[in-house]
């Protein structure tokens, strides 16, 4: 009777954790769900897979046309698209989804490395900034997280078999983004490592089948399709292997460094605690002679290959998460686990801190509400009074994206077409999108507009809970 007690208080905790997760992936999400150019144009591709019932080896491109990436993110978050009917949050549940799967693996990591110290990881894992954002944004390189935890747990399983697991798992993770190549080639170098040491090659050749076999659908379409679609791309992403004349190698690995940790502690004070206390750890490892140095030199091979890219941006470390939240809950003795503990607080700390904003503040970038009553005005009155000759333009408001790209693809969801964003000079009929009033409008100096600064105001709207308008502008003045 005495053994069954703890196992219930186990189910309790784990239920109450799962319930916590959920509720930091999900709850307010459909205020708070990125959704611009990328997630619109990414909705509309897998509507097409979903209606066409093709399936393809092309994901999301970006608007120059410079990065292909490979279609899984669009598989992995169709289904949620289709039970959503393509609504806007749709996609954002699916990365929840897989959010929430991320942090099961994470906890299930962390109880065969040192469960010890789950109960002290569980609240990092539901309120760590950089796995909260990755859950409830529907983005490819976020879901990188999901790929990299799964192959770091058939890692720490014996066996070639895991091995090869763990070699497919982190392979399918660059299909959803070049970067995450650092991550196959930074395990592979531990499991080369370990393979030396124990004079058997098995689980290195096994993990390298495991990544080719994943990489292989790229190199056969490359080869039929010359010169290639993916691999050329890939090889000039972002200007990477060619660093910005202004700029030395150890100024973008510094810049890459700060911009790392900033992004995982979102407040300067105590990400200079954190830094600190990491080099402590560091070297009290190096003394200890740690494993964990393999993790934490898995990351830093990653710090230093995104120096190689001209410009830094979180999306290029978030491969790196599940390798350094190995590094922290690696089992430690006497100093360096005073100190992982150190680190593991400040975390904590400042986790709670950043937390609620990520879960309530609204802009325009996150305001599913907005984009989906703007396109649904817009759908609406042109069908119902069946206008002829329409466009959509963004003016006077933060919203960079001046051709509307996520109105757009909205509505060709639905089934509208709108005039090109070179069509503006034989547009009839003008949706414009703005937080400002009618006269700036009218005075915008864009040449989109100059055929309509005369033009008769139909009807205005105001997008509820929100500072946006939309203004439907005539050609004709009468």
């Amino acid at each position: 009777m005495g053994s069954k007690i703890p196992n219930t208080k186990k189910l309790i905790a784990i239920f109450l954790f799962v319930l916590a997760l959920i509720f930091s992936r999900v709850y307010n999400l459909d205020k708070t769900a990125h959704f611009i150019r990328d997630e619109s144009s990414d909705l509309v591709n897998m509507h097409q897979i979903y209606i066409e019932k093709k399936l393809t080896l092309v994901g999301p491109i970006s608007e120059d046309g410079s990065e292909v990436f490979g279609s899984l993110t669009y598989y992995m978050l169709l289904p949620f698209a289709i039970i959503g009917h393509f609504d806007p949050v749709s996609t954002a549940y699916g990365a929840a989804f897989w959010g929430i799967l991320t942090g099961i693996l994470l906890l299930y990591l962390t109880y065969k490395i040192n469960k010890k110290i789950i109960y002290l990881i569980a609240p990092i894992i539901i309120l760590w900034y950089p796995l909260v954002e990755t859950g409830r944004w529907a983005w490819n390189p976020n879901l990188v997280p999901f790929w990299v935890s799964l192959s770091l747990i058939f890692f720490f399983r014996k066996g070639n078999l895991f091995k090869f697991f763990s070699g497919l798992a982190i392979g399918l993770s660059f299909h959803l983004h070049y970067i995450a190549i650092l991550s196959c080639i930074g395990l592979g170098l531990i499991i080369l490592f370990d393979s030396v040491k124990s004079k058997n090659l098995g689980g290195l050749v096994s993990y390298v089948c495991g990544i080719i076999l994943t990489t292989l659908p790229f190199v056969i379409f490359d080869l039929r399709h010359p010169p290639g679609l993916f691999f050329s791309r890939f090889i000039y992403f972002n200007n990477l292997g060619g660093i910005a004349n202004e700029k030395s190698i150890l100024n973008n690995i510094v810049l890459a460094f700060q911009g790392t940790f900033q992004y995982f502690i979102q407040s300067i004070y105590l990400e200079v605690a954190l830094i600190f206390i990491l080099i402590l750890l560091f070297y009290s490892d190096i003394k200890e002679k740690s494993r964990a140095l393999f993790f934490i030199g898995v990351f830093l091979i990653q710090l230093a290959g995104v120096a190689l890219v001209t410009n830094f941006f979180p999306r290029y470390i978030i491969q790196g998460v599940p390798f350094f939240f190995v590094y922290l809950i690696y089992p430690r003795k006497s100093t360096g686990k005073i100190l992982s503990y150190l680190v593991l607080i400040v975390v904590i700390i400042t986790s709670i801190l950043s937390f609620p904003k990520q879960i309530t503040a609204v802009a325009w970038e996150n305001n599913t509400n907005s984009a989906r009553f703007i396109s649904n005005t817009i759908y609406d009155e042109i069908v119902k009074n069946n206008l002829k000759n329409n466009n959509v333009i963004i003016l006077a408001s933060p919203d960079t994206n001046t051709i509307g790209s996520r109105y757009r693809n909205l509505l060709l969801i639905k089934g509208v077409t709108l005039r090109a964003k070179n069509e503006y000079q034989i547009t009839d009929h003008l949706f414009v999108v703005s937080i400002s009033d009618i006269d700036k409008v009218r005075n915008d100096p864009a040449y989109e507009v100059g055929n309509f600064r005369k033009g008769k105001l139909i009807r205005e709207w105001t997008v509820p809970e929100s500072p946006w308008k939309i203004y439907l502008l005539s050609r004709s003045p009468t």
